[in-house]
């Protein structure tokens, strides 16, 4: 059986646990920032399979002091937006629906002031599983650019809600 709930702060170890066995879909985190996640976030919820943590969503607001390129792009295009700077499940959890779970959650759980989700994915090289699984949840795509001294580039993406 499948649970959402709000990450606790002594659950960051494993959550970096997930996070670091994600790589490359997503970057790697310190301990330390994920405490700045936790103090910041918006909305950071886990979802457990038999009381084991599967997975978990990271989402920030608006107007916070955080040097990432891709929420930077966002902050100088788009107002009243959320930003997902981060989803990971488990491998042996992954297809059971624990991401559309949580980005469901999610769209349900914001503010009624918050008009967009915002979001990306890596394009190069092509993470297509979060291609599609973007795509299925309708998010449209609103820019690219590199990243990581020109390592990677990332689709930029977001979903009108709460009209």
């Amino acid at each position: 059986m499948m649970q959402i709930s709000f990450v606790d702060r002594d659950e960051l170890t494993l959550i970096s646990k997930i996070n670091e066995e994600a790589i490359p879909a997503v970057n790697t985190v310190s301990k330390k920032e994920f405490i700045w996640f936790y103090e910041n976030s918006i909305y950071f919820k886990k979802v457990t399979v038999e009381k084991i943590l599967a997975g978990f969503l990271l989402v920030l607001p608006m107007n916070i002091p955080y040097k990432s390129l891709n929420y930077s792009w966002f902050s100088k295009r788009f107002n009243n937006f959320a930003y997902i700077d981060r989803i990971a499940v488990k491998e042996e959890y992954k297809s059971l629906g624990i991401g559309t779970l949580l980005y469901s959650d999610l769209e349900q759980s914001l503010p009624k002031d918050i008009k967009i989700i915002a979001c990306e994915y890596n394009i190069k090289p092509l993470n297509k599983v979060s291609q599609n699984f973007h795509q299925k949840m309708e998010y449209k795509n609103v820019g690219t650019q590199f990243t990581e001294n020109n390592t990677k580039e990332v689709s930029l993406m977001i979903k009108k809600i709460n009209d």
